[in-house]
């Protein structure tokens, strides 16, 4: 009786989607070790491993590539799992309720920082002031950041605590917003934030550690195999001053990270990229776990925080416009930097204005220093004038999208935008029909990392402007062979083909027959990343 090679393993007995055109199903797939080495019927890909081989039986189930996130935020996703969440919360009064709960556990002196406030939910859809948060917690320091991450609400002693009065300077390209009459409302926005962000304390070293371990795990249980995550190598990233602390922090779980990591830096300077492409976070071949690859910039705010940058006011509020959180030309001073220097840049922009003003930065970039094979990428990229989308496919600018954002925005977008704009906002079938390469993330902890309740929203809309649906098969690419080349990696990854990583999800139904409305039901059973198992649904 022959050993059997836990090295070799031959997947068959279900659906294989290998997302290559030229082989779009197959019977079975080899792989040895990280890699994929035949794929075809069952009889060959023995022959090629033989019969020392482990086989693996998918009993009926689906196996495709591994889902790739191309934008999401792991290390925030761990402070956001060790604070108060407040998602579920429906109204002010039960704000305040929460709220002094969590309070009596904490000390004084320190900020209780809280996330994930949505009051698009709420009885009466409007943010809470400092009045509100004075009123359920009136001794400790509370900040409460909306979901988004672009805008949050301080209370009076937080406040102190951050020495802003009605005096303090405002920061370009955020807000401290007052009233009427001129006074603090305790509502804070965008460049703003790191005044608050900056007084927070952070949980011990063990406990980052342990939460760690949890945020990667969810990761595979979602059937993540790769990440476009972003990190903050200096104070300009979402989290200013407490974001400084990302890489050091990033560096200390190396060895919790199952996933594979491209990583997407946000820094002042952009010659920095070239000191951190080295071990840890770059591993210095082409099929590296660990890669840095892009700058990314911050042009505009959210449709929530109402700080995305628009041509026209906000339908809902006539007086605002939104803004760019950055002049023009400091943006476009990095871009020179980074695109000279080979890198990829991200340019985050969701407003139509910001997306167009995303896009001339990068005309003028590629006209006056053209390079080829850059992919430059628009992050969110959420509101795409028909101009915008056409240059994008002249200049090959990839449109790196958050599909989940209609699942949570549907409802209130109508409001927000007026039906005229709805029809250009998350315009996914724009993009495809253009030649535009559609890559899609989650943007966690801002959205869950499920990519089922991605391809839900690429696929239904939750019945949001029907036109811009797409096929199954469209958002099945856009989280697999489309991510990858988003990241240069297409050749690795992506698709079930011989050479090719060895990173496969395997999910209890065929997504390509379910029927749309309970696409949301599909579960992932297997995570296999480099050929390692690192999730099994019992």
């Amino acid at each position: 009786m022959s050993m059997i090679n836990l090295e070799k393993k031959i997947y068959f007995g279900g659906l294989i989607v290998t997302l290559n055109e030229n082989q779009p199903f197959v019977k079975a797939v080899g792989i040895e070790g990280e890699k994929i080495v035949s794929v075809g019927d069952l009889e060959d890909v023995k022959k090629v491993l033989g019969n020392e081989s482990a086989l693996i039986d998918l009993k009926g189930h689906s196996l495709l590539p591994g889902f790739i996130d191309c934008h999401l935020h792991p290390i925030i996703y761990i402070f956001y799992l060790l604070s108060p969440d407040v998602s579920d919360v429906k109204s002010i009064e039960e704000l305040k309720e929460y709220l002094r709960k969590a309070s009596k556990e904490r000390n004084k002196d320190e900020l209780m920082m809280v996330f994930n406030l949505c009051e698009e939910k709420f009885d009466v859809p409007k943010l809470p002031n400092k009045g509100d948060l004075d009123e359920a917690c009136p001794d400790h320091p509370v900040f409460v950041l909306r979901y988004d991450g672009h805008i949050g609400i301080a209370n009076t002693k937080a406040l102190e605590l951050a020495k802003i009065d009605e005096h303090t300077l405002v920061p370009e390209g955020g807000e401290i917003r007052k009233d009427s009459n001129g006074n603090l409302t305790g509502v804070i926005s965008e460049q703003a934030l790191d005044i608050i962000l900056s007084k927070m304390s952070f949980p011990n070293v063990e406990k980052i550690k342990e939460a760690a371990v949890k945020v990667f795990r969810i990761f595979a249980q979602k059937g993540l195999t790769s990440l476009h995550g972003i990190l903050s190598a200096d104070s300009t990233g979402e989290f200013g001053i407490a974001g400084a602390m990302e890489l050091p922090l990033r560096k200390s779980i190396q060895n919790s990270i199952l996933q594979n990591w491209y990583a997407l830096i946000n820094t002042e300077k952009p010659k920095k990229l070239l000191k951190l492409r080295k071990p840890p976070l770059d591993g210095g071949k082409k099929d590296s776990k660990f890669k840095v690859g892009a700058l990314k910039l911050f042009l505009d705010g959210t449709f929530g925080a109402k700080t995305a940058c628009m041509f026209e006011p906000f339908s809902d509020e006539p007086g605002a416009c939104g803004f760019c959180v950055v002049k023009e030309e400091a943006i476009y001073e990095k871009m020179v930097v980074a695109h000279n220097n080979g890198f990829q840049i991200g340019i985050h922009a969701i407003g139509d204005k910001g997306n167009r003003i995303a896009m001339d930065l990068y005309k003028k970039l590629l006209t006056e220093f053209p390079r080829d094979d850059h992919r430059h990428r628009i992050e969110h990229a959420s509101m795409l004038t028909k101009d915008v989308i056409k240059d994008m496919a002249t200049y090959g600018i990839i449109a790196s999208c958050q599909p989940p954002f209609i699942n949570s925005e549907y409802t209130w977008l109508t409001k927000r935008l007026g039906e005229e704009r709805c029809k250009y906002t998350y315009p996914m079938k724009s993009i495809i029909d253009a030649g535009v390469v559609l890559a899609s993330g989650s943007d966690c902890p801002i959205e869950d990392p499920s990519p089922i309740l991605g391809l839900h929203a690429l696929v239904t809309r939750n019945g949001f402007i029907l036109e811009e649906c797409i096929s199954m098969e469209e958002a099945l690419k856009t989280y697999s062979i489309n991510a990858a080349y988003a990241a240069f990696e297409e050749n690795i990854k992506g698709s079930i083909e011989v050479g090719k990583l060895a990173d496969f999800v395997i999910l209890d139904k065929n997504p390509l027959k379910v029927p749309k409305d309970e696409i949301k039901e599909i579960r992932v059973l297997e995570t296999i990343i480099r050929g390692r198992s690192v999730f099994k649904k019992e």
